[in-house]
């Protein structure tokens, strides 16, 4: 039996203080690799090519130069590995929703998401997230929500990270990040250039 290994990461925030600054859409991505030492690899090859330092963070946000950007989603584009994606517009959203902790928040749409992957992919897998918040015990608290939730974990491992130290969790947020730029500045040359990775991208409908 192949064992998967996913990865989840955001992008927008989870603030609804427009006024201020906060972002309209939150979007969760998880991506999935049978191969995951592959997959790491393929943003280390990016690194090398383009001169960045070993402990270089890829991240959507700070990919400023159009040649980094494409040069990175060229490299996803040849990857092997699947996405989903679910697009909150938190203008839509209502109570308890826009009124809960920020954990919980992050919590309810990370696992929103994951009912949208088989079963039959999650069986006896690998889940690694990104440290949100800097909540140390995440793993926990996820199977809590899990199980107050009634949806079937099926995953083997449960596992925090810090972004910089993981290149998957970075994968995840470009494929987030993507999405996001898409739908916020109408911008989808990143999208479409890995828009075959996502088997799902998914609204978020109250």
């Amino acid at each position: 039996m192949i064992t998967i290994t996913f990865a989840g990461d955001e992008a927008g925030d989870v603030s609804f203080n427009f006024e201020k600054g906060a972002s309209r859409y939150f979007v969760m991505a998880v991506i999935a690799t049978s191969e995951p030492q592959k997959l790491r690899q393929t943003l280390g090859d990016v690194r090398q090519i383009s001169g960045l330092p070993a402990a270089y963070e890829f991240s959507f946000h700070s990919l400023a130069s159009d040649q980094l950007r494409q040069r990175v989603f060229q490299a996803l584009q040849k990857a092997d590995f699947e996405a989903w994606a679910l697009v909150v517009d938190k203008t839509t959203l209502k109570e308890p929703l826009i009124s809960i902790r920020r954990l919980d928040f992050y919590l309810f749409f990370i696992t929103e998401l994951l009912q949208a992957i088989p079963e039959t992919q999650r069986e006896q897998a690998t889940l690694i997230l990104d440290e949100f918040g800097g909540e140390p015990d995440l793993p926990l608290e996820f199977r809590r929500y899990m199980k107050r939730r009634n949806i079937p974990r099926h995953f083997n491992r449960v596992l925090t990270k810090r972004s910089k130290s993981e290149p998957l969790i970075q994968i995840a947020d470009l494929m987030a990040g993507a999405v996001l730029r898409r739908d916020t500045h109408h911008d989808s040359e990143a999208f479409d250039m890995v828009q075959s990775k996502y088997r799902a991208v998914l609204e978020y409908h109250p």
